[in-house]
């Protein structure tokens, strides 16, 4: 008799076409070779990982295995977060900047060992919440993020964070990020990102969109108060890991199971082509250029009237203002 219950989330569109399903059900035999039974399940739409994950959870889930991208991740943990539930990420999707901050394995039979031994590390999340309240308080919907469901590539409300099928929905301006949140430049490229060259290229297509935002970009000015701290930035990330994708190291201090953010402030340039040089810092692990804020926080209100977007996790969930806050001890997750 198995030991434990694991349910493989996976998304059928994540990435590159693939064998999702197949890969699911052998990574499902490979659990059962070792004592877990596990069950697979597809997504269908957006948010759907939530919802699965949800039912998982309420039906007494060990393990819940997020085989996908780190969209269809940050979808799942929407409805892991305050729970013991353990979670094991399986890279599969355009981008898999959370399976590569976590080093998990790629071969099936060694990321079977991985989840079988069930390694567990306790993290922090972070919060985004629309308007200007403190997260713990986002129970009123903002304009902006009514406008949310309209304008953003993602077109369901985000759900809340309680794991319960039942109730109504308590929380919808709240949504939880695993790695990073960005506020203006990255939120702008990843809105504009061709969908079909997503699918077919990968990581190239945002490649693609930030070349063009060179040219057609224009920068929106925000505030952003760290721990009652104010700045003047138009490109913010806030990171809770050390990962970003593409080769960045853009917070490279910051960790998944800290309470706090790093956060990488851009002011104004002169033109969209300086930029490119703060960026390419990034990509070399050098220091910071010159006007270019490092700092470290707990609860960052960031306001504009020009209400830039804001993506998490690669994610586009909205326009400012927005605030974002830590949930300390928030997840459980699986490491080799």
């Amino acid at each position: 008799m198995a030991s434990k219950r694991a349910t493989i989330i996976f998304n059928p569109a994540s990435g590159r076409s693939g064998r999702r399903a197949e890969d699911a059900q052998l990574m499902a035999r490979l659990l059962g070779e070792r004592g877990i039974e596990a069950q697979t399940c597809a997504t269908r739409g957006p948010m759907d990982a939530t919802q699965i994950a949800r039912e998982a959870v309420l039906t007494g889930a060990d393990i819940i295995i997020s085989y996908g991208g780190d969209g269809t991740l940050n979808e799942v943990i929407q409805a892991m977060a305050n729970t013991t539930t353990q979670l094991a990420v399986w890279a599969g999707g355009t981008a898999n900047v959370v399976a590569v901050d976590l080093e998990m394995p790629k071969d099936f039979n060694k990321l079977a060992d991985v989840i079988a031994a069930s390694r567990v590390k306790r993290i922090a999340l972070g919060v985004a919440c629309a308007g200007n309240e403190p997260s713990a308080e986002c129970g009123v919907r903002s304009a902006e993020w009514e406008k949310w469901s309209v304008e953003s590539s993602s077109p369901t409300p985000p759900l809340p964070h309680s794991p319960t099928l039942s109730s109504p929905i308590d929380h919808p301006d709240k949504r939880y990020f695993f790695m990073f949140a960005g506020i203006g430049l990255d939120a702008s490229i990843a809105r504009g990102v061709n969908p079909r060259l997503k699918r077919r290229t990968g990581e190239f297509a945002f490649w693609v969109e930030g070349i063009r935002h060179l040219f057609a970009w224009k920068p929106e000015d925000f505030t952003i108060d760290i721990d009652g701290q104010k700045h003047e930035a138009v490109f913010a990330l806030l990171g809770k890991g050390k990962g970003y994708g593409g080769g960045f190291h853009v917070t490279p201090n910051a960790r998944l199971e800290e309470p706090w953010f790093e956060i990488y402030l851009v002011p104004r340039r002169s033109n969209n082509f300086a930029y490119l040089a703060d960026l390419a810092r990034c990509f070399r692990g050098a220091p910071p250029k010159e006007g270019v804020k490092m700092i470290r926080g707990r609860h960052i209100e960031a306001n504009s009237s020009k209400n830039p977007w804001v993506e998490v996790d690669g994610e586009v969930i909205g326009r400012l203002p927005m605030t974002f806050d830590v949930a300390p001890d928030a997840l459980s997750v699986i490491v080799p």
